[in-house]
């Protein structure tokens, strides 16, 4: 008896040291994206309107569209850019809701209102920005009494794409919104 409970005291050892820990995801959140096409037993419809290429520094060009989702009859529209994979950083796919974006584009003049009245302020360093819900984020940062602009594409990432100057990201975002109409009107919305 002394021997049984012996062996079976060993055979649970055994499986208590060799018992893996579950998976457990971190993150289960999901971008706006993420919720319309990540559905199942429904149709998904994807189509892409391109934009010109959003150029910054040290990348040959973020591509950026216009990206209309249709489930079950009702047309979502997502701002879409991509960034090729770039020495040792991955290639990133970024959607920003249309609601989002149109935030964005109001956000980013609030911040051009105010990046002179920063630059004057004289600091070491500062840095303003704003991040949508699905971690998209566009800002600035001053030192040195230089401002450098830039968008953040991954949620899971600090990896900043800098651009020369704010002139191309209002001028870009202007071009999206402008895309947006067009293929809203094009879908009857």
């Amino acid at each position: 008896m002394k021997k049984l409970l012996f062996l079976a005291m060993i055979l649970l050892a055994g499986k208590l040291l060799l018992a893996q820990t579950p998976y457990v995801r971190v993150d289960d959140y999901q971008t706006k994206y993420e919720q319309v096409t990540h559905q199942t037993g429904v149709q998904c419809k994807i189509t892409d309107y391109a934009i010109a290429t959003l150029y910054a520094q040290l990348f040959d060009g973020l591509e950026t569209s216009v990206r209309t989702v249709e489930v079950e009859g009702a047309v979502q529209y997502f701002y879409r850019i991509y960034r090729k994979e770039v020495k040792e950083q991955p290639a990133v796919e970024v959607f920003v809701a249309y609601d989002d974006f149109v935030e964005l584009d109001r956000v980013l003049e609030s911040m051009i209102a105010e990046e002179h009245k920063d630059k004057n302020a004289r600091k070491d360093y500062y840095e303003t920005f704003y991040r949508t819900d699905d971690g998209f984020q566009i800002g600035y940062s001053i030192k040195s009494r230089q401002t450098h602009w830039y968008l953040v594409l991954d949620r899971y990432s600090e990896d900043k794409v800098f651009f020369d100057s704010v002139t191309k990201l209002k001028d870009h975002f202007k071009k999206a919104l402008a895309k947006f109409e067009e293929v809203k009107k094009k879908n009857g919305g």
